[in-house]
């Protein structure tokens, strides 16, 4: 089984999980993907009990759907609401993740919706549509992408903010707390869904060059939309070539640069066929990698934004275990050992961009503090611990 078969088949189990997390939330309410504006029919003592039964944790998701259903139950027009979900598939409308929306058209008018999905082949163009049309209510994205929408939320995949998994999850548990529900929406959209899709890596066109320090002077691919990735780059004295994730692992595949940065996402999609014996990648992660789901705020009022985001957190360890399962039928001899003291070294050039573009105001401070507590929950006696600067 080639590696293009292996992601096939593993962004297909995740779309559709994406897909159906979103369908039992429309199958419990009616008031998905309704406006924020709430029922004028309540009066304010009935609307803001039924607003704190939604977000209260401690009660069942049946009496909380139950209220929420109530509490916008004058947005429903002839029982179905009709909403369009746009999606990034890097295969287009052949691809697992169109497959797995356009499947769940029919399945969701059974939950009173009249779901129209839309695929985009170009993740820029799908983003440009979001920002000056109307033509889609919510997109599922990469969190590379997602700084138009939501500073905070972009920086999860800040460089070497969440050096593992375990950290990824962690901060996911901070953010299915409703208090973080404000830091998540602006006036204009809501961040309503996390989920791993790996990691991203340093990839070398020969696996005897072992480390990024090694490379200055050289070329390397890299995506456009992630700026951290391009100043560690330039950090280490290389220069980035810009491109779109497709665009990036074209470029390293037809061996124009020796190296790329990406998420392992990127070379699975290439396919192992197109890449020589000698490619390898260095076996340290530099950054999570997820998808996240963007909403319009007017089009999801923040009690169905918390249910999801509560559900993305329920199924995270069922993605990661997808991911793991996929990732574990690489070859071995694909990974790269880097030099031991190379950890320390790229973990000061890794803050040191954090920091500059925290001040250039790329990243954000809080996302970036409460990344720094979270790597200290797991490491408290790192220098970075006792004597912080983010």
């Amino acid at each position: 089984m080639n590696a293009f078969t292996i992601l096939s088949a593993s962004l297909h189990r995740h779309s559709i999980a994406l897909i159906l997390m979103i369908a039992t939330v429309m199958a419990c309410s009616s008031a998905l993907a309704a406006p924020a504006a709430k029922n004028p029919d309540l009066d304010p003592q009935k609307r803001t009990k039924l607003e704190s039964t939604v977000m209260n944790q401690n009660l069942t998701l049946e009496k909380r759907i139950r209220a929420l259903k109530e509490l916008y139950s004058d947005r429903t027009v002839n029982g179905r609401i009709e909403r369009t979900i746009c999606a990034w598939d890097p295969l287009g409308k052949p691809g697992p993740i169109a497959a797995a929306t356009n499947d769940q058209i029919l399945r969701s008018m059974h939950y009173g919706m009249k779901l129209d999905i839309v695929i985009f082949q170009n993740e820029k163009a799908l983003i440009s549509t979001f920002l000056n049309e109307k033509k889609c209510d919510a997109i599922l994205v990469r969190g590379a992408a997602t700084k138009p929408f939501n500073k905070f939320s972009a920086t999860i995949e800040a460089l070497g903010a969440l050096p593992e998994r375990r950290h990824l999850q962690l901060l996911m548990q901070v953010l299915a707390n409703p208090s973080m529900g404000k830091r998540l929406t602006n006036d204009n959209y809501t961040i309503m869904g996390v989920a791993t899709i790996g990691d991203s890596y340093v990839f070398m066109e020969d696996k005897s060059v072992n480390s990024l320090l090694s490379m200055p002077g050289k070329n390397i691919a890299v995506q456009y939309t992630d700026l951290g990735m391009i100043e560690l780059i330039k950090a280490v004295g290389a220069t980035p070539v810009e491109g779109d994730m497709m665009e990036s692992v074209q470029t390293f595949a037809d061996k124009k640069v020796p190296s790329m940065i990406s998420p392992a996402i990127g070379y699975l999609v290439m396919g192992a066929g197109q890449m020589n014996q000698d490619v390898g990648a260095i076996t340290t992660p530099i950054a999570q990698s997820t998808m996240q789901l963007i909403g319009r705020t007017e089009q999801f009022p923040p009690e169905l934004a918390q249910i999801l985001r509560e559900d993305f957190l329920f199924k995270f360890d069922n993605y990661a275990r997808r991911v793991d399962k996929e990732v574990a039928l690489v070859e071995d001899s694909f990974w790269i050992t880097p030099p031991e003291e190379d950890k320390v070294k790229l973990a000061d050039v890794y803050q040191g961009v954090r920091i500059k573009l925290r001040d250039q105001g790329f990243y954000d401070a809080s996302m970036l503090r409460l990344a720094r507590k979270i790597r200290c929950r797991f490491e408290p006696t790192n220098q970075e611990c006792t004597n912080p600067v983010e």
